[in-house]
């Protein structure tokens, strides 16, 4: 029996050792909970074995499922990436290549100027959200009545001026 690792590090992230394999593999971006459970299956390891009990032969291996799991069988609807833009194959990634994939591929829609790549450079909802009362920035929610608008706009100039009033009188007073 080997010893119990507290820190497991696997797919370039330190994974705790005392939870379960399948619920620890969920820390790592990329792996969802059933895909951890299937991984475990597939590499021959109990899945709620505790992460910290494996060998460093049997985290290898259940490394190079997480990565490959095309050649184990993995059937495609389980992949997160299914036809890919450059390669057109199905593949599942993990870790840090999910950011660096979709950074490169909104930048990609941004150069060809879909209509998703121009709702991203402007910062609005891409999915087909509304925008009429969601999504705002800012304090500022619902429509000022026109009478409103233009009370408060009068009062600002008067605001102004007895600042500009009062800013002398503050000057003579530090003086003394």
């Amino acid at each position: 029996m080997s010893e119990f690792k507290h820190i497991v590090r696997m797919a370039g992230k330190d994974l705790s050792g005392e939870k379960k394999v399948q619920l620890a593999l969920t820390d790592i971006k990329g792996v969802s909970f059933s895909y951890a459970r299937a991984a475990a299956l597939v590499a021959g390891i109990d899945p709620s074995m505790k992460l910290g009990d494996l060998s460093k032969e049997q985290v290898e291996q259940l490394e190079n499922v997480l990565k490959n799991p095309s050649q184990y069988g993995f059937p495609s609807w389980m992949l997160n990436r299914r036809k890919d833009y450059e390669t057109g194959k199905d593949i599942h990634l993990i870790g840090p290549d999910v950011d660096i994939t979709i950074r490169s591929d909104i930048g990609r829609e941004r150069r060809i100027r879909s209509r998703r790549g121009i709702r991203h450079e402007l910062g609005l909802p891409v999915r087909g959200q509304r925008t009429r009362t969601t999504g705002r920035k800012g304090l500022t929610v619902g429509v000022k009545r026109k009478e409103v608008r233009m009370r408060e706009e009068a009062a600002k100039p008067k605001a102004k001026k007895e600042k500009e009033a009062a800013a002398p009188e503050k000057a003579e007073a530090k003086k003394a």
